[in-house]
């Protein structure tokens, strides 16, 4: 089999068509969201109401800080089993804040996961409000189509 490679034509965008998406056509909604303050054995069971595996991270007036996935809840219960009750979502969030802006596209939100080493980014709007969030799962609906 023979291995055919089209170059552009000059003034083409090269980038595939699905990363140009806008990330408000493809991201999950609604916003599963807690408070920095909430307790991660809240948390846990926040995620488990909804079937999520990530929340939205917000601050006392809505803006978010990042997000919280359930693999950061897990790896707080290994390392003591009896803390989840009093250790808060703040706690074990990660610093670098994985949120793109929702007028972003697909590429953008990939290129912060990838940065951040993350496997989802919060979809914030103009005040930093989160409006959605895109994950792995999302993206490999995407690529599946």
């Amino acid at each position: 089999m023979k291995a055919i490679f089209a170059a552009p034509v000059r003034g083409d965008d090269p980038t595939p068509q699905w990363a140009r998406r806008p990330i408000s056509q493809v991201m999950s909604r609604p916003v599963v969201s807690a408070g920095a303050d909430v307790s991660l054995d809240r948390a846990m069971a926040t995620m488990l109401h909804a079937g999520v595996r990530h929340l939205a991270v917000v601050d006392t007036v809505g803006r978010c800080l990042g997000v919280l996935a359930a693999r950061s809840v897990a790896a707080a219960w290994s390392a003591d089993p009896a803390g989840l009750a009093t250790v808060t979502v703040g706690a074990v969030l990660d610093h670098d804040s994985a949120t793109v802006d929702a007028d972003a596209r697909v590429r953008d939100a990939a290129r912060v996961m990838h940065a951040c080493h993350s496997d989802a980014v919060a979809v914030v709007d103009g005040s930093g409000t989160p409006v959605g969030v895109f994950t792995s799962s999302d993206l490999i609906r995407l690529l599946a189509g």
